[in-house]
């Protein structure tokens, strides 16, 4: 009899496992912001591009850790990353300091905000600093430094690498994010969001240009999002033929 009244109780807490709602995933927002740089007669706008995601979860818990992103770029933008000194990620991760690279590698700046719950109520502020990476194929790498400084003391470097793509868009970036560990037994950290602007010069040169032509609907830019627990989420924005961006 106890046997069967155990097999019965097993069943039962099955059942109710099976029946129990599946967590709602996560949502992902996506907007673009421009720095018009230059404006040269008959030549594409030198630009200065900025690129701001956040993320939740509908229940205002703490999403799962964001474990990759891409973002990809209109049709007709042009990056001019050959014309800019490379470093090098081993050396970055050695010096993890801005100084670590050639300056006219460092192409842009951002911030992040990281959720470390139950361990800090408030989001950590993470600065960021972005760099010109060696070649990637066709493509190029693009090199991370992210450091904080409060509550905790800790800097993380990660890469990118910005392909070019076919259709719709020019270029696709896609960053795989590393792992941001806490105290044994807590969950790890989730970025809930981040916005970088990559703007720099050498000489007359611009990183950026924008595409010389532009649809009625506006330049589209797409981001996609995977999280450690498997989920997704997508979002997108498109940017006015004025350079103002709107989200959608």
């Amino acid at each position: 009899m106890h046997g069967r009244v155990t097999l019965s109780l097993l069943a039962v807490a099955l059942s109710l496992v099976a029946a129990a709602p599946a967590a709602a995933a996560p949502t992902a927002t996506l907007s673009i912001t421009t720095t018009l740089l230059d404006q040269p007669p008959g030549r594409s706008w030198a630009i200065g591009l900025g690129t701001a995601v956040t993320i939740a979860n509908p229940d205002g818990s703490q999403p799962p850790p964001l474990k990759r992103f891409q973002v990809r770029f209109p049709a007709g933008a042009k990056t001019n990353f050959s014309a800019f000194p490379a470093c090098s990620p081993k050396r970055l991760a050695a010096r993890r300091a801005p100084d670590g690279c050639p300056a006219g590698s460092h192409i842009g700046t951002g911030t992040s905000l990281v959720s470390a719950k139950p361990i800090f109520a408030a989001p950590i502020v993470a600065k960021v600093d972005v760099f010109n990476g060696p070649p990637k194929g066709a493509g190029r790498t693009l090199l991370f430094l992210a450091r904080t400084t409060t509550p905790v003391n800790q800097q993380l470097v990660f890469t990118g690498s910005l392909q070019r793509t076919t259709g719709r868009f020019g270029y696709v970036l896609t960053v795989n994010v590393p792992r941001i560990p806490t105290l044994t037994g807590q969950p790890d950290a989730s970025v809930v969001a981040f916005d970088t602007t990559v703007q720099a010069r050498r000489g007359r040169i611009s990183y950026l240009e924008a595409p010389t032509r532009c649809p009625a609907a506006g330049l589209p830019f797409q981001g996609a999002f995977s999280f450690a627990d498997g989920s997704t989420a997508t979002a997108a924005a498109h940017l006015s033929c004025t350079l103002k961006s709107t989200p959608g």
